[in-house]
């Protein structure tokens, strides 16, 4: 009789890199927003997904930033998540 053990996707170690590696990514948007806003350069209007207006100061950009790549990043992780865990090979 064999014993399978079932692990949920956080529990292999390279998730939990790939994690640390899209908050960090995250965070840098956020900080590299926050000094764009600062600067304020001319005619800025940040918009989240086209319609959502946000502050045209520091935290707005830092904020349209962050939100900006998370998106992105997350919608590619999460379909690289469900690829491969869909078709993993058994080898």
């Amino acid at each position: 009789m064999t014993d399978t053990v079932t692990r949920s996707p956080t529990d292999r170690p390279g998730n939990r890199v790939v994690l640390f590696i899209y908050v960090v990514i995250v965070a840098i948007a956020g900080v590299m927003g926050f000094i764009l806003g600062n600067a304020r350069p001319e005619d800025l209007d940040p918009e989240l997904l086209g319609f959502i207006q946000l502050p045209p100061n520091a935290f707005g950009t830092a904020l349209y930033g962050m939100l900006t790549v998370a998106i992105g990043l997350g919608i590619m992780l999460g379909l690289v998540i469900y690829v491969s865990d869909r078709y993993a090979s058994s080898d």
